[in-house]
């Protein structure tokens, strides 16, 4: 689906670019013998990393002071010296936790399956912000710049209007043309 994104021109000068080169890097460097570790310590380097920032600026914004529970680092080095088994047990996540809090959280929250913050944006892009992808996405300013292949992206349009969830690729293509406004055509906020 990148492939098919990008049109001719773009794919050709980015051919020889590696999007995945920092992840494979730090799993390359880790000194884990199992895939899961090293794919944890990535994950911890990058998209954690990543979450914890956003974290930290939403809940200043909002005048609130919020702290991480686990991420204390002598528990991170701890649980990152645990056993497979311990992390991961099937299909069941934070498999450790869940048993050491049996007895002391009621088992309705116990087994209840991970929720996040997830935003309604996939409905939201359907509804009463669809002008919001009309202008940022499907918008002739936006595809002039033939960055994007304009019939796959009017295909993604067409394909989440009809009940596909391309939600988080729209999100993307607004911030990515919202961007380039800003930046590369010096428009005002």
């Amino acid at each position: 689906m990148q492939k098919e994104l990008f049109a001719r021109e773009t794919r050709e000068k980015i051919e020889n670019t590696d999007p995945y080169f920092l992840q494979n890097a730090l799993i390359d460097k880790c000194d884990a013998e199992d895939v899961l570790d090293k794919l944890l310590y990535a994950d911890t380097k990058t998209y954690l990393h990543e979450l914890l920032m956003k974290q930290d600026q939403m809940s200043m914004a909002a005048s609130i002071e919020s702290r991480v529970p686990f991420l204390d680092h002598k528990l991170v080095e701890f649980t990152a010296r645990m056993p497979r088994e311990m992390k991961l047990r099937g299909g069941t996540t934070k498999w450790i936790l869940r048993e050491a809090m049996k007895g002391i959280l009621p088992t309705e929250i116990l087994d209840r399956p991970k929720m996040g913050f997830p935003v309604p944006i996939g409905g939201w892009f359907r509804g009463d912000f669809k002008h919001i992808v009309d202008e940022y996405v499907l918008g002739s300013r936006a595809m002039e710049r033939d960055i994007f292949d304009a019939g796959f992206v009017k295909k993604l349009v067409a394909e989440h209007n009809a009940g596909a969830n391309h939600d988080e690729r729209l999100w993307s293509l607004v911030n990515f043309e919202i961007w380039q406004r800003r930046f590369i055509d010096g428009e005002a906020k």
